[in-house]
């Protein structure tokens, strides 16, 4: 019998919609690199960021709204510069979600659960 948890109305769909949302920002390569270093090192200017991404601040900028209408990243003015930094938690509930669709799909706990990476950064650094 199909799971209708992702029909409209039903208690799950809005968690499945910011799921979709947080992994539509993550599905790119360069904002999975923006996550990659701001879990590695906290708040970064955006300039900087920019200048270790060897891409322009526009670019950097633009990709940075995507993860921050995701939820994914925070966003502080301290003057003329632009900081952000990753929500780690957001960022791990999101592993959470996932990890519990693949639990509610296999009836029992996500494959290869044991070499399962114990934190975001470790995840990351797999890739």
């Amino acid at each position: 019998m199909p799971d209708d948890s992702t029909q409209p109305g039903s208690a799950n769909y809005e968690d499945y919609f910011e799921l979709q949302r947080a992994l539509r920002a993550l599905g790119d390569e360069v904002r999975l690199n923006i996550v990659r270093v701001l879990a590695g090192k906290g708040e970064v200017k955006v300039t900087d960021l920019a200048a270790t991404m060897l891409i322009s601040q526009p670019l950097v900028s633009w990709h940075v709204g995507s993860l921050r209408r995701a939820g994914l990243v925070h966003k502080r003015r301290q003057g003329r510069e632009v900081l952000i930094s990753l929500d780690m938690g957001r960022y791990q509930a999101v592993l959470r979600q996932l990890g519990a669709l693949v639990t509610r799909e296999t009836g029992g706990a996500p494959p290869d659960e044991r070499a399962a990476p114990t934190n975001s950064a470790e995840m990351l650094r797999r890739r």
